[in-house]
């Protein structure tokens, strides 16, 4: 990847504070996330911190009542500083997700490989672990699935090697839809289209797994085109969603007609599972 300049924002959160900012955070044209011990960093290309964004961040800090700091870093090559940062996730036995310099995981049923990429952003392995974690539980063996917001393709990837088929996944970001395909090749799997752009970008067939790993807004407006992409009696595995936010959005989907299933947390996040009638 070509070297380029950006900025690095260094927040002073932790806790809860920490994964709200980075869910509103997340709603700008943010390259992705870096969590140290005391501080979260943010980082955004040059191009993108138009006056409208700045003055977004600073709204967010005083919402947060935290400080930060910024700093311009010319030339670098930010994605194969952060690739190194990289951390392996473990759903119990069941599935191991890292990159290909990392160990093989052991004793997991499936040892997943993706490249990192901070094009889409990333940081929430909570959400991803709980998707994955249900999934466990679910019959995926010749299921049609629907990746919504794929990121790096991971959950579409591992819905093929249960069983699923046909699969289609789609993000907006263009340097997503690049690696989900790039992460399909490393885990030597096929079977799943990959279309770039909003959920209009994707032929309206219906599903019987949806998989939406995404964030509140883009959820709350999709809710009812995602009814209409789903067969009577299928699932929606939602994530991204903090638990302050979980009234308004079982409100909406039950006004879109989905069926509560359950919900589960992890370090402040959720999964709820819907399914139509």
């Amino acid at each position: 990847m070509d070297k380029h300049s950006y900025w690095a924002y260094s927040f002073a959160v932790v806790g809860d504070e920490r994964e709200e900012l980075i869910g509103m955070l997340d709603d700008l044209p943010m390259l992705g996330f870096e969590e140290k011990t005391k501080h979260l960093i943010a980082y955004i290309d040059v191009e993108n911190l138009t006056e409208e964004v700045i003055s977004s961040i600073a709204i967010l800090s005083d919402i947060h009542n935290c400080t930060y700091q910024r700093e311009f870093v010319p030339g670098q090559n930010w994605n194969e500083q952060w690739e190194a940062s990289f951390k392996p996730v473990q759903v119990g036995n069941f599935v191991g997700i890292r990159a290909e310099f990392h160990p093989p995981f052991v004793e997991v049923t499936h040892d997943l490989i993706i490249h990192p990429r901070m094009a889409f952003g990333t940081g929430h392995h909570a959400t991803t672990y709980l998707v994955m974690e249900r999934m466990q539980e679910l019959d995926f063996n010749n299921k049609s699935v629907f990746d919504y917001g794929c990121g790096t393709g991971i959950l579409a990837i591992l819905a093929r090697k249960l069983g699923a088929q046909p699969i289609t996944a789609v993000d907006i970001e263009e340097a997503a839809t690049e690696n989900t395909l790039v992460n399909m090749a490393a885990n030597h799997v096929d079977g799943v289209e990959v279309f770039t752009g909003d959920i209009s970008a994707v032929p309206a067939t219906k599903n019987n797994v949806i998989l939406a790993n995404i964030n509140r807004n883009v959820i709350l407006s999709s809710l009812d085109a995602l009814y209409a992409r789903t067969v009577e009696g299928g699932d929606l595995l939602v994530s991204g969603i903090l638990q302050q936010d979980q009234a308004l959005v079982d409100q909406k989907a039950e006004k879109e007609g989905w069926q509560k299933v359950l919900t589960r947390e992890r370090d402040g996040w959720l999964l709820l599972h819907y399914r139509r009638d």
